[in-house]
């Protein structure tokens, strides 16, 4: 259950998050809105800035197809304000705004290749803060018409805000593995499905099962993650499987700073488009 507090001052606080069962802990120092829980867990989330939107809106169509532009832009919308060891420095030291969390070096690339692709709808299946989510169906709405744009998660989300003051968009509160939202996707089509709900293995394979034939074109987050083999583990065997099916696309670059610390490599953008 949601529960809003009032405005407090900044103050350090942590939580446990999951990915593929492995208990990460995170750290947040920022101005709490809210404050909730699920299965015992406390997670915590701060305002997103929703002014920080005029950032796009005010951006000439021409710059917002260049990738190192989009870069740029991405840091200067904010991001997750988590504390996280696969935070490259350029993230660590621009939270805030819209808690977008990604690599500006994979998502402006990724953008680049939306803005060909002619798409009028979008579900995100996974949306948690909602800053993808807010990036992406803004970007989108600079060149095109968006009939529907919807995110969904388990957990309540600061994107609610955002969804309430704009006509085309949607929050869903629902797992994407119950029967309700089985109904809902099978009576839905979406250009753009985008999934980075469960990232076990069976997680990642039911969202795409359920969905599949519901879009046209479907993004994977977190394909070559260390820390979500399955993730890795299914964007592979679909490449393998659907070669006549799909056009594939991969962003993954990394950036030094964060394998200098961690030897590891994180996120990555996997783009399959219906032939």
């Amino acid at each position: 259950m949601l529960t809003q507090k009032s405005t407090i001052p900044s103050i350090s606080l942590k939580y446990h998050h999951s990915c593929n069962g492995v208990l990460h802990l995170f750290s947040f120092e920022t101005p709490i809105l809210y404050l909730f829980k699920i299965n015992k867990i406390k997670y915590i989330f701060s305002i997103m800035d929703l002014t920080r939107i005029k950032f796009i809106k005010e951006s000439k169509l021409e710059d917002l197809q260049n990738s190192n532009y989009l870069e740029d832009l991405i840091i200067k919308l904010g991001f997750n304000t988590e504390i996280l060891r696969e935070q490259p420095k350029i993230v660590k030291d621009n939270g805030g705004g819209l808690l977008i969390w990604q690599y500006p070096n994979q998502f402006s690339k990724y953008l680049c290749l939306l803005r060909e692709q002619n798409i009028k709808s979008y579900i995100e299946i996974g949306c948690r803060w909602g800053g993808t989510f807010v990036l992406t169906n803004e970007y989108l709405k600079m060149f095109n018409s968006i009939n529907k744009s919807v995110a969904i998660d388990i957990i309540d989300s600061p994107v609610v805000n955002y969804c309430i003051s704009n006509n085309e968009t949607q929050f869903i509160k629902i797992n994407s593995q119950s029967k309700e939202f089985i109904n809902y996707i099978n009576n839905n089509y979406f250009d753009l499905i985008f999934i980075d709900g469960d990232h076990s293995y069976r997680g990642v394979k039911n969202d795409y099962e359920i969905s599949k034939n519901s879009g046209k074109i479907f993004v994977f987050h977190d394909i070559i993650n260390d820390v979500c083999p399955g993730v890795v583990q299914f964007w592979n065997e679909l490449k393998n499987n659907e070669k006549n099916t799909y056009n594939f696309f991969e962003f993954t670059e990394q950036y030094k700073d964060v394998w200098n610390d961690t030897r590891q490599k994180f996120l990555g953008i996997g783009v399959a488009i219906k032939k």
